[in-house]
């Protein structure tokens, strides 16, 4: 009997310490944190979501739809330009898809908003004397998420 107590004895020990999880790698550690954006929303309030998107790329790769709407205009098309539209999955997208507010003043951006209802919002960019305009369409479902660009530049 004592021989049998022993080994089921090592064996009960060996399986406790295989049972207990390594100690968290910075790998994992990165993993969890690009995780918390994803699953708590920054801000209830589209006045404070926007300036926390706009500064912050981590935020805006975890608030960017899956895929993303993107309308632009080709300006090469013949007899004139037209319409482009596309679904980007987020291994298509470039960002930061939205400039930061500092990137915004240093470029002469002007920005207006556009409420469309209280959970949808859009967000225009142009340069004053230029042909650059861009719009940014976010739509709240739990949090507010970017679903749209639209670049109407030339």
């Amino acid at each position: 009997m004592r021989k049998l107590l022993l080994p089921s004895l090592a064996f009960a020990l060996l399986l406790a310490a295989c049972d207990k999880a390594p100690p968290p790698s910075q790998a994992s550690a990165a993993a969890s944190t690009a995780g918390t954006h994803a699953s708590r929303c920054p801000a209830d309030d589209f006045d404070a979501f926007l300036p926390l998107f706009q500064n912050d790329v981590s935020l805006q790769k975890a608030y960017v739809t899956d895929p993303l709407q993107s309308d632009s205009v080709d300006p090469n098309a013949d007899p004139e330009p037209k319409p482009v539209s596309k679904m980007l999955g987020k291994a298509e997208v470039k960002f930061p898809v939205m400039p930061s507010q500092a990137d915004q003043a240093k470029d002469g951006l002007t920005i207006t908003r556009t409420a469309t209802g209280p959970t949808e919002v859009t967000i225009k960019l142009a340069k004053p004397d230029t042909d650059y305009q861009m719009s940014f369409f976010f739509r709240k479902d739990g949090c507010w998420r970017l679903y749209r660009v639209k670049d109407d530049s030339l």
